[in-house]
């Protein structure tokens, strides 16, 4: 009768811990779960499930366990948003594989995709053909964003015989402060010409900007830090 109330007070305990861990570290859908959410997840399942049927594990030591990775989670979680380049380095960046219509390839080999896996995601987004393609990212949570060419984007302009342009292309320049060198693999930004359009709009300090993404028009867009 005893294993039976440890296994259950275990259970509970583990329960809401779970459920606390997940509410303090920020809530997100599967499909927005970054590399380091997936590892968190991971060790969390294996301190429950190793915990919850081992008799020589206490409650106390299972809720020490708990408190001692929801608390690394956190300060990990807090870091990589306070601190950009951090953030970057453990969550990865966004990579461009697809610019204006040409295939980087570069970065294809340099992520081990090849192209029947390319085909295969843009597939999934109901597009069957590369020459269809005008931008595509694969984003940090492995999931494949698609510009379409103006002419492929239903109802198909090309069928209305309309003169269609392309939507504009934006790059993350600044976070936080911090001028970014390379927000997305593959797109390299001018960092001399960004300064340039900052001192333009009336900033004197990159640090007075929250953020800012630079269009492939020339244009600069800006949000000012409260």
């Amino acid at each position: 009768m005893e294993v039976f109330v440890t296994i259950g007070v275990k259970l509970i305990i583990s329960f809401f811990g779970l459920w606390i861990i997940t509410f303090i570290t920020g809530r997100k859908t599967l499909s927005q779960l970054t590399p380091l959410d997936f590892l968190t997840s991971l060790v969390l399942s294996e301190i429950v499930g190793n915990t919850l049927y081992d008799d020589k594990v206490t409650i106390g030591q299972l809720l020490f366990a708990l408190a001692l990775w929801c608390a690394l989670a956190y300060f990990f979680e807090k870091a990589t948003t306070r601190f950009v380049k951090f953030g970057y380095m453990a969550e990865g960046r966004t990579v461009l594989l697809v610019d204006k219509g040409q295939v980087n390839q570069e970065m294809l080999e340099k992520y081990d995709i090849e192209f029947t896996q390319l085909l295969s995601m843009l597939r999934q987004q109901n597009i069957f053909s590369l020459r269809e393609v005008w931008y595509a990212t694969l984003e940090t949570n492995g999931s494949l964003s698609v510009m379409r060419k103006p002419e492929y984007e239903p109802p198909a302009a090309q069928d209305m015989g309309i003169d269609a342009q392309p939507d504009l292309f934006s790059v993350t320049v600044i976070d936080k402060g911090k001028l970014l060198n390379e927000s997305m693999r593959g797109k390299s930004i001018d960092i001399e010409e960004i300064k340039v359009k900052v001192r333009e709009q009336g900033y004197d300090s990159i640090d007075e900007i929250a953020y800012a993404e630079f269009s492939e028009d020339g244009t600069l867009h800006i949000v000012p830090m409260k």
